[in-house]
Formats: C-alpha cells, structure tokens, sequence
C-alpha cells in the first residue's frame, strides 16, 4: 500500500507528528510504501492523501475549548490511507497522532522503547475517526524524584503518547533528583557515580529541546525563589554547612527570636515578607528568570517548604497568604511592564492551606492554582462528599503552631 501523509506548514511540532507517524505505519507494515511531503494548506479535492496538521478548514471538526493554545482536543478521520489528523494546536496533533497509533493496536505500555508494543497490520485497512478533548488542561509529570538521563529522556518521549501535555523540571538545576540516582547513597551494591550541576544544566538544556519539539508545557522551578535571588543556591534540601551570609541573615523568618535557617536547611526557611526589599528582590529574580528563560510557559513561584516556619517579627502581621498574593500581585505588574506572558503558578501547600484574609489576586489570568495537600491520606480516594466536607471544619491558624490536616475531607 502507498501513503502520502501531507505535513502542512513547518511547524516542528508538526513535522515531528508526520515523522512520528510515518515512523510507526512502517513498524506496523514493512511492505508499506509511505512518502512525506510538506504543503501549506489543506486541498479538499486531494482525497487520496492523508494531511497532519493545523488549518482553518478543520476549525469546524474539532470539539470546542476554551483555550486553542493551552487545551487539547484532536480530530481523526482516516480511511484507506487517507484523511485528516488534527488538533487545536502542534501538539494536540502530535497527540492526535499517537492517539490514532493506539486505535490502531499500538501500546506503549511504559517510558522507553522497550514499552512499544507495535501490531503487525495493514493500517490502511482500519477506518478510524475520533473526536476527543482533554478533560483536564494540565496533564503534567514532575521530576521530583531520583532520575537519569534516560529517565528523564523517555518520559518526555512517552507524555504526548498517553495524551498528556506538559513536563516539568523542578529547581532553576534539579542536581539533587540526579544525585540520588547516580550517587546511589542508599544502594551499597552499585558504586557511585559523579554527577556535577554542570553535567545536569548540560542535561536540562537537552530535556528543553526535547520539550519545545512536542510543543509540550514547560514547567519550571517551584522552591528557591526565597534562596537564589539572595545569592543562595538551592537545588535540593541540604543541609547548610555556614551560617547565613550577612546581606541576608536580617531577611530570614524570625522564629522564637532569631532569624536563621529552618532546621539548617535553606529550601526551607522562609523570609520576611513584610520587608518591601525581599519582596522586591524576589520579584525581581522572577522577572529576569522570565526574560532569560523564554522557552517556560509556566513558572512556578512557592514560598520555602515545610511548614511552622513563617516569620514572627512585629511586622509580620498577615497571614503568610496575605503576604503571598501581594508578591503575586507584584509580580504581575512586573511581568505585564516587562510584556512577558508567561504564565504564574502559585501554591496551596502547608501553612497556605489557610486563605488569606485580605488580599485577593487582582489578575486571575496570570495566574494558575495548584493545590498541594501534601499531609493528606493516600489510603482513600481523593473524592468524597459534600456532606462529608460540610461536617469537617479546618483548624484556625496558628502562626507556627499548626497540625496540618490529614483527612481528604479537610483538605
């Protein structure tokens, strides 16, 4: 059998759909013959060719969203080797693309190649026609964890396949999620391996190209932003072996009367954000961060982990959320001076469990919540009643004195 697949426009994201396609059809079939071409537009009277991609003419197929840039939907409809492949968007179609693949008998069962599991069939012979959209805009994998480079390679290579969308790399250089992998601290059988935080940016340098091909979702730091625009470099929670250098010591939570690292952990200690300087210092950072690093969609801006460790000063005297919507406030008006767009995550974690109690988020576009019980039970579903909620009633807050809630219901 001959196919034509018609790639239209020259899109990477595209392109890659087409070579991705054309790549698994010959898996399926050997004996098949299939061609590729690049045209601009869509041709209704070519009946006998099977275009991918995005074009005007097939608005009209797609399900409805709310977003054509950030929500996914596709359109397939493919009948002896002909056709049309689509979505709202380059990566709606690479997903459109695995998601025909998959109606064909294709698996892939996991991250890697070994995880394909290709049918021997005649493609051409089984009509397909779908009309999808995502349930959820983001469909995102954390790093967060012990990985290699390979971990990390074949996950970006198999979220588009399972019809997810984004990728995220914690930390400006997320060297400890490397270290753990290749130091094998914990693991006496398998010898240790180097590992420098320039071998991991040479390594998210490479994740980011992989990244932008699938017109994936880039997600991007999350903690340190209380650390690295003071000079502290924070890409894990070690252990400081110093003191806090003086230019910041006077910006460090105050607990119990003294200002220092939250149990001798940088990552974990917060500010003073009464301080109109730490706020502006952090604001700042993310702005330049923005400029510098045009590629990520989405940046997300957390305060330090853990939780009991918010600033005790007398002029501390909001609720830690208070003074967190007033940096993102800040911070949009920043962005929107600067004409930056990218997209600000903020989170609902520990002590921010509680909402604040005066500000609110004058700019709601900009900014997208993720919630974050981490104290929650993972022994019960994450659905429960409205009954079951309206009969629990969360703790008030208590500055540094909290018990976070643990039940799905309080959460």
């Amino acid at each position: 059998m001959n196919w034509k697949i018609i790639q239209i426009g020259c899109d990477r994201t595209i392109a890659f759909a087409a070579s991705e396609l054309q790549r698994y059809l010959k898996k399926m079939d050997q004996n098949t013959r299939i061609a590729r071409i690049k045209k601009d537009s869509y041709d209704s009277l070519n009946t006998t060719s099977l275009y991918v991609g995005c074009d005007p003419a097939f608005a009209s197929l797609l399900p409805e969203v709310k977003d054509t840039v950030r929500d996914d939907a596709i359109y397939v409809n493919v009948e002896n080797a002909a056709g049309i492949i689509t979505g709202t968007n380059p990566r709606s179609v690479l997903i459109a693309v695995y998601r025909y693949l998959r109606a064909l008998g294709c698996a892939f069962l996991r991250p890697g190649k070994d995880g394909d599991v290709i049918p021997a069939v005649a493609p051409e012979t089984i009509p397909i026609t779908l009309k999808e959209a995502a349930s959820r805009r983001h469909r995102t994998i954390c790093i967060e964890g012990a990985v290699s480079y390979e971990h990390v390679a074949d996950m970006i290579d198999w979220i588009p396949k399972m019809s997810m969308n984004g990728y995220y790399i914690q930390f400006r250089n997320p060297t400890q999620f490397f270290e753990r992998w290749y130091k094998h601290a914990d693991n006496p059988y398998i010898p240790e391996a180097s590992m420098s935080a320039d071998e991991v940016a040479g390594m998210v340098e490479i994740f980011t190209e992989e990244i932008e091909k699938r017109g994936l979702l880039y997600h991007a730091v999350g903690h340190s932003w209380t650390c690295e625009p003071f000079g502290v470099v924070a890409d894990g929670w070690y252990q400081e072996k110093e003191a806090p250098p003086a230019a910041i010591a006077d910006k460090l939570a105050m607990i119990d009367g003294q200002r220092g690292w939250f149990k001798g952990v940088a990552l974990n200690t917060n500010l003073c954000y009464s301080n109109p300087e730490v706020r502006n210092t952090i604001t700042d950072d993310i702005v330049k961060y923005c400029k510098d690093n045009p590629a990520v969609d989405y940046l997300h801006f957390w305060l330090a982990d853990n939780y009991n460790n918010h600033c005790e000063c007398e002029n501390c005297k909001l609720m830690p959320a208070d003074y967190y919507v007033i940096m993102l406030n800040e911070l949009d008006l920043k962005l929107t001076d600067a004409g930056i767009d990218t997209k600000i995550v903020f989170l609902v974690y520990d002590d921010l469990l509680w909402a604040p109690e005066k500000e609110v988020i004058k700019n709601p576009e900009r900014f997208t919540l993720m919630f974050a019980p981490i104290s929650r039970t993972y022994s019960s579903s994450f659905t429960v009643s409205e009954e079951e909620i309206n009969a629990v009633k969360l703790a008030p807050y208590t500055k540094n004195k909290l018990t976070l809630p643990s039940s799905v219901a309080e959460n």
